[in-house]
């Protein structure tokens, strides 16, 4: 495509398209995209040649609503939405036009744009953008997963926690933006969504759809409902390749750094909290060479030298005899390419675990700063792509 265009929106799933003259996306001026992920390109007037894969439609594509929102003068937003409904487009596109906004803060852990995939996190919006991707992290929490189902009260922390943070550095006229999963059907979902909004107690929720149990809260917030525009949807295998680009990016130039266990906390585990102990017992049960066994207050570990699969009776017995909820057993081969996040003041970043025994851990990252605090996630990476792991 080649020509002169006006009020004309060119959405690119793949290539790229060069205006002289006047375009945006979602409110940020631009002269060149490039994309592999779809981008609705607004060309106000201008000279524009496009390539790839796209579609020219007449007008602007933002709906009203959206155009509306970012005039009000609401200071904490919550965007509340289905997936694939647009709630990172519009989070974008009030980044880019509402006066007095200062930060956005990602709380979707299974496509997040700030953090990582399995992490929140939040950024100051110091510029113009063209998704909420391109703020970098100030701060985040490791969660482990990219689901926050059955991680409901780790989540729940994890907001509390970036809350207290942003909190501490919001003035009365600053605003804040709050983008959240898609998981809002169900009583889980429902009882996850009130917590956050309970806890963030925003001026605004902003809804893609029609929502009844908003009013159990009974707070005092408006409700502003806003239309959905998503370019394209997104499969379950399209969301499994974008958070492996992104795991890539995290990971780009990664070093590997030794930590030694003696010296730096693990988190999200009970892997050497417990007591050493000796039973003859498990001997018996566990046909495999055993390292070390070690028992907690509700915890049973068992560090064997080769990976082995216990089948349900054992662990039941185990739990019966030793009196605990949790039983792993495990050796350190499987910890290999476990996802993990790094924290010192603050959280730093993801590593994934290269090598891992008693006394050392060896971990791929590109976090270069002091690290105390090692948090292990629930899967591992090979080739990128995820894998649920049991570890301690």
């Amino acid at each position: 495509m080649m020509g002169e265009e006006r009020d004309t929106t060119i959405i690119i799933e793949s290539g790229v398209v060069e205006i002289e003259g006047e375009a945006e996306v979602f409110g940020c001026p631009v002269k060149k995209v490039v994309t592999n992920k779809p981008i609705p390109v607004y060309v106000k007037k201008g000279e524009v040649r496009a390539e790839g894969k796209y579609i020219a439609l007449k007008g602007n594509t933002i709906p009203k609503s959206w155009k509306k929102l970012a005039n009000k003068d609401y200071n904490r937003i919550f965007l509340f939405g289905d997936v694939d409904t647009g709630k990172s487009g519009l989070a974008t596109y009030l980044a880019n036009n509402m006066d007095g906004l200062k930060y956005v803060l990602d709380l979707d852990i299974g496509q997040s744009d700030i953090a990582h995939p399995a992490a929140m996190g939040f950024g100051n919006v110091d510029k113009k953008i063209l998704s909420i991707s391109q703020i970098e992290m100030e701060d985040g929490f490791f969660i482990g997963s990219t689901s926050p189902m059955g991680r409901e009260v780790r989540c729940i922390r994890g907001v509390a926690a970036l809350m207290q943070k942003l909190d501490g550095k919001l003035s009365k006229s600053e605003k804040l933006i709050v983008d959240t999963t898609g998981w809002v059907k169900g009583r889980k979902a429902r009882e996850y969504k009130l917590a956050k909004i309970k806890i963030i107690n925003p001026d605004v929720v902003v809804c893609f759809n029609d929502v009844d149990y908003l009013a159990d809260l009974n707070a005092n917030f408006d409700v502003f409902n806003v239309e959905s525009f998503v370019v394209k949807k997104k499969s379950r295998e399209h969301r499994i390749s974008i958070r492996s680009e992104l795991y890539k990016q995290w990971l780009e130039n990664a070093d590997e750094r030794e930590f030694k266990l003696s010296e730096i906390k693990l988190g999200n585990t009970n892997l050497f909290k417990g007591k050493r102990i000796e039973e003859e017992f498990i001997h018996e049960v566990i046909d495999s060479k055993i390292v070390f066994i070690e028992k907690g207050y509700d915890f049973l570990n068992v560090c064997v030298e080769d990976g082995i699969e216990v089948g349900y009776e054992v662990i039941k017995a185990l739990k019966g005899v030793f009196s605990v909820e949790d039983v792993c057993i495990f050796s350190f081969d499987q910890l290999k390419g476990l996802v993990v996040g790094l924290y010192g003041d603050r959280y730093l970043g993801m590593g994934i675990v290269n090598e891992s025994d008693q006394e050392n851990i060896k971990i791929l990252t590109n976090v270069g700063s002091e690290v105390r605090l090692i948090e292990f996630g629930e899967f591992k990476l090979e080739n990128m792509k995820e894998y649920i792991v049991r570890v301690p």
